[in-house]
């Protein structure tokens, strides 16, 4: 019995010490492979990004972000290109970008910016004496989007995130195609729907869960 006990102590002190051993490694290790989705996020509700650091100093990642069609009715009645005779769509409204982070301190701080494109497809559809009249929009938009942001950090490789910044519009290409037989009315509505995607600049806010190797 007594063999049992030092026997189960003494895989109980060699599983501790990997453990610690691992641990110690995992601090050291120069580059950190890690992913992460938003809980709440602006402008586009739903995102998700991967990314790398390298050394606790610098970090690189790929997101993607987007305004779900289902979500976005609200949001149109709100710009004005909805109402009791004329039906707007929102087709497309995401945005893909790269995310550059530098951690001046080495810890939970950190100060970055985005850079990415937002892509906007919608319509306005109109019900006439001549037939429905619809008018299309189609926006991309170069935008960047400079932050401050902490990262705290759990155990198991858990952290929750959180950032603050301006997304700034750098460029844009804005087509708008409006039948001959549309309303003025019609005309000031897409023009609304395009306004949407094109008002800069937009208030950005990112609090995300993530899991990092």
């Amino acid at each position: 019995m007594d063999h049992r006990a030092a026997g189960i102590a003494l895989l109980l002190s060699l599983s501790f010490a990997a453990r610690a051993s691992g641990e110690e490694v995992d601090s050291r290790r120069p580059v950190h492979l890690g992913a992460m989705i938003g809980l709440v996020s602006l402008p586009r509700p739903v995102d998700a990004e991967i990314f790398v650091t390298v050394v606790d100093l610098l970090g690189i990642g790929f997101g993607y972000s987007d305004f779900p069609a289902f979500i976005a009715n609200p949001l149109l009645e709100l710009a004005g290109a909805k109402s009791d005779s004329t039906d707007a769509r929102l087709d497309q409204f995401n945005a893909f970008d790269l995310d550059l982070r530098a951690f001046p301190f080495r810890g939970r701080f950190f100060l970055g910016s985005s850079f990415g494109r937002q892509s906007l497809k919608g319509a306005v559809t109109e019900n006439t004496a001549f037939g429905p009249q619809t008018a299309t929009v189609d926006l991309a938009t170069w935008y960047a989007t400079p932050r401050v942001g902490w990262i705290w950090t759990f155990e198991r490789g858990l952290f929750l995130g959180l950032d603050l910044g301006v997304q700034f519009k750098l460029s844009a290409d804005r087509t708008v195609t409006v039948p001959p037989g549309a309303t003025a009315d019609t005309r000031r509505r897409v023009d609304n729907l395009a306004d949407l995607g094109a008002s800069y600049p937009l208030p950005s806010l990112h609090l995300r869960l993530g899991w990092m190797l």
